[in-house]
């Protein structure tokens, strides 16, 4: 073998020395010289990398008894999309022939703990979850429940009970209740989503099929009325129950979706669709994505779209659309074949005086501060006075004047750094700090 492998060594070697005498006669300078350089280049890289090419063959790692298929060969991943598969070293190709007797078995797969799956821990971008989904109908874990996955049979029976506690939306359905005053026809329509789905899940365990509903959704009222709260929250209930793979919430405006010049809205309109593929995109003042005055607008691209998108995959995705009711109302006329695609309307009415009040106690207690019985009384006048005026947001201008009144209330309690203040002093907000809020 070694004086096989000499003799063509030494041929190769005599007909190169050949090819150069013959260039050298032929050729001119110049081109000798490029010549001779690219063979001298390429047999340098040759040595060179000759070493490593054995190394690294097949047969070589066998050898050294490390397997394409070794289960204790790292996995290299990318880190570039959690929809990349993993990929073997560069080095690793597939393995050709191993005997049997080589081969070792692989660990048990190791299932993820309850407090990972809770937290939603991934395996190494975004809310791409490493629960387990089928095509919207297969089971998925969920904070630590998620859809059972046992057969049922003909005889048996389930109560709803037992199934809000298996999906774990309790807290989702009694945080409703507590944190949104008022939006009774919201409340009922996210409690009808949720049945609708708690439903399926019990007809799936039965072997009942049926299609998956469309839940394409527009919010509709004034600003501060709880549209973004409701959105995240039916974020979550659809991931809980199986409907969603992830349960994150993209927000967006025309600004994120439409471009300002030409080529630039398809790319964009995209890229926040990836973005909230498997969870929901909330899309707010969605009105304002086409402005049929404008002869240079791009949001009809933008539209065009996102309705093929609602339409075609609807099993990754639910879009949310929500502003002012009367211009959705002109915004749906305009575009019927994208209010066909909604499925859902929930209208969210302006607050009445009391339920503001109720709402900035909730605030307050959140913060451990709460208000005199006259300070009570003077941000009621305070917010029927408000109401009125047209820049008026409902809870998120209640909001902000219980953050003004917290600082009138920090500065008049410093402004006497002798007097002893007790804890009930540093929780309790007076009239002076409501009524200098004009």
């Amino acid at each position: 073998m070694m004086t096989r492998r000499m003799y063509y060594s030494g041929l190769g070697i005599l007909l190169l020395i050949v090819a150069l005498t013959l260039a050298w006669l032929l050729l001119n300078l110049v081109v000798f010289t490029t010549i001779a350089a690219s063979i001298f280049f390429f047999a340098v890289m040759y040595f060179v990398g000759r070493d490593g090419w054995r190394q690294t063959s097949p047969a070589n790692l066998e050898s050294r008894g490390i397997y394409a298929d070794d289960s204790s060969v790292p996995i290299t991943d990318p880190g570039l999309r959690r929809d990349y598969a993993p990929m073997l070293p560069f080095s690793l190709g597939p393995r050709t022939s191993i005997p049997r007797a080589k081969r070792r078995a692989a660990p048990p797969a190791r299932r993820p703990s309850p407090a990972l799956a809770a937290a939603g821990t991934k395996p190494a971008l975004g809310t791409l979850s490493a629960r387990t989904v089928g095509s919207g109908q297969s089971g998925r874990r969920a904070r630590g429940s998620g859809r059972r996955s046992e057969a049922l049979r003909p005889d048996a029976s389930v109560t709803f009970a037992d199934e809000r506690r298996e999906a774990n939306v309790d807290d989702l359905f009694a945080a409703l209740d507590s944190e949104l005053i008022g939006l009774a026809p919201v409340k009922k329509k996210v409690a009808e989503i949720g049945s609708l789905l708690l439903v399926d899940r019990a007809r799936q365990r039965f072997g009942l099929s049926a299609s998956r509903p469309n839940l394409h959704m527009c919010f509709t009222g004034s600003p501060g009325t709880g549209k973004t709260t409701v959105a995240l929250m039916m974020a979550d209930l659809l991931h809980r129950l199986g409907y969603l793979e992830h349960g994150q919430l993209v927000h967006a405006m025309r600004d994120d979706l439409v471009g300002e010049y030409i080529g630039q809205t398809a790319p964009r309109t995209r890229s926040v669709l990836r973005r909230a593929a498997g969870g929901v995109l909330f899309i707010d003042e969605a009105y304002s994505l086409y402005r049929p005055g404008d002869s240079r607008d791009y949001g009809q691209e933008c539209i065009d779209i996102l309705m093929q998108v609602m339409e075609n995959d609807r099993d990754k995705l639910v879009v949310i659309l929500a502003g002012y009711k009367d211009r959705m109302d002109v915004f749906f006329e305009s575009y019927p074949g994208m209010g066909s695609r909604v499925a859902h309307h929930l209208d969210f009415a302006p607050y009445e005086t009391d339920e503001l009040l109720a709402i900035g106690r909730l605030m307050l207690d959140r913060s451990s501060y709460y208000l005199s019985p006259a300070a009570l009384e003077a941000f009621r006048a305070y917010l029927s006075l408000e109401m009125t005026q047209s820049q008026f947001a409902n809870a998120r201008s209640v909001r902000n004047a219980l953050e003004g009144a917290r600082l009138r209330h920090a500065y008049r309690l410093s402004s006497e750094p002798d007097r002893a203040w007790t804890k009930d002093d540093l929780m309790r907000l007076e009239p002076t700090d409501i009524l200098n809020l004009d």
